[in-house]
């Protein structure tokens, strides 16, 4: 048997092996996360042509040169990147050999330097099918990976971004006025290392950052990620960056059992008073967690709500676990369109409302005349939490020492919410929250 041959045999028992050992693991998402990234199933080499590289020079060249259906393979070390990687065919898989996100990193020449000899991104995709995995991506000038144009379908699998200057992940709209359909981020970390670039990279203002931004796209799943560290300064020219931000005529998106610390908001589904800016989806199950004194005084004034639902109609926002710890005023808000918004079974220590605008909104701050706003939604949801309810919030244990207190109302199972962030049947009598 050839070498290649055998190597590529030998690396397909370890996945298998792998794969057998993630299956009968009792590790819980975020709180015993052995790595920098939540436990992820392992995932499976296909049955395409298989290349293994060990040098950026290889990378660099069998991206180039690569067919529909290869599996580049890259051997444990660090990649310093010469160039954006650009990914043309269809059905590319660029990993790791194995199941961690720290064996591989590709790294640029800092997220604030200027002399990026070229490394703008990580990735550029421009193809259908394509996946990265099993490794990181540190210290670029713009976007860790950005997807483009006839790009469809991208996977983003237990993979760890560490330090851009603008969006970590960005899917831009079409020229047509489309944008990137049924992407998946799951099983990844995405985070600032001490915080966002202080430095106006593009002409696009300080702190202009999110995790994961799409465009126009329809059908994306989030799911099973960490988004740590996304909180800008109060000089900076951005103040509420979305960790992931959906929006520009974006549609049914999930974003679930997700874990947000340290970020200024954590969920836009839209974003401004454009009609749908984003339709229907589901907000679920998700983790959010505002240290105190994260804001300024003069920042909470100004503050809303860590999930948003703007111009959003048919949109559900079910069960999801949410410390504002007094940064901001309202835990969950839709604004504009509400149509068919179902904002339900949420656990918070801050309101969730619907609000028609900005003044209202400032009204509901300050005086009782919109208590009727406040409250529409008070006998779905419970909104008192404390932070003493449960085991470890802030490292993303969000289960609680005692479920009686989340259960001082009588709340109703929603079939898109069946189960629970660590996969747990909901019954037909439910807790409020992430976990049941």
């Amino acid at each position: 048997m050839p070498v290649s041959a055998l190597n590529n045999l030998l690396l397909r028992v370890a996945v298998v092996l792998s794969v057998v050992t993630s299956a009968f693991s009792s590790q819980s998402l975020f709180a015993d996360q052995s790595g920098p990234c939540p436990s992820a199933p392992a995932l499976p080499l296909t049955d395409d042509t298989v290349v293994t590289v060990e040098t950026i020079e290889q990378l660099q060249s069998s991206l180039a040169d690569a067919e529909d259906n290869t599996t580049i393979v890259l051997k444990p070390g660090t990649y310093r990147l010469q160039r954006t990687l650009s990914v043309t065919a269809d059905d590319i898989t660029i990993r790791g050999p194995d199941n961690q996100c720290d064996q591989v990193q590709l790294m640029g020449a800092g997220m604030d330097n200027p002399d990026h000899q070229g490394v703008t991104f990580g990735f550029w995709i421009n193809a259908r099918n394509t996946t990265i995995a099993n490794l990181s991506i540190r210290d670029v000038y713009l976007h860790a990976i950005q997807i483009d144009g006839n790009a469809h379908a991208p996977r983003i699998y237990n993979v760890h971004l560490v330090d851009a200057g603008q969006q970590f992940i960005k899917s831009n709209p079409t020229a047509s006025g489309g944008g990137v359909d049924e992407g998946v981020v799951e099983y990844s970390t995405i985070e600032y290392s001490s915080g966002p670039p202080l430095t106006d990279h593009e002409n696009a203002g300080i702190g202009y950052t999110n995790g994961v931004d799409v465009h126009s796209g329809q059908g994306w799943r989030i799911s099973n990620n960490v988004f740590r560290n996304l909180h800008t300064p109060d000089t900076a020219d951005h103040l509420w960056n979305a960790a992931v931000l959906v929006w520009r005529g974006a549609s049914q998106t999930i974003t679930e059992n997700n874990f947000f610390l340290r970020v200024d908001r954590a969920i836009a589904y839209g974003l401004g008073d454009m009609p749908r800016d984003h339709t229907g989806g589901v907000i679920r199950n998700n983790v959010v967690v505002m240290p105190a004194g994260l804001y300024s005084r003069k920042r909470r004034r100004r503050a809303d709500a860590p999930v948003v639902v703007w111009q959003s109609p048919g949109t559900q926002v079910l069960h999801n676990t949410i410390l504002t710890n007094g940064n901001m005023p309202f835990a969950i808000e839709s604004r504009f369109d509400a149509t068919d918004v179902t904002l339900a079974n949420n656990l918070t220590d801050a309101p969730v409302v619907h609000s028609d605008g900005d003044l209202l909104r400032n009204l509901c701050k300050y005086k009782t005349i919109c208590r009727q706003y406040v409250t529409r939604f008070s006998d779905q949801n419970v909104t008192n939490a404390d932070p003493a309810w449960f085991v470890d919030i802030e490292a993303g244990n969000a289960r609680l020492k005692n479920k009686g207190a989340a259960q001082k109302v009588t709340l109703s199972r929603f079939s898109d919410a069946a189960h629970d962030s660590a996969g747990t049947a909901r019954d037909q009598r439910v807790t409020a929250g992430a976990f049941e």
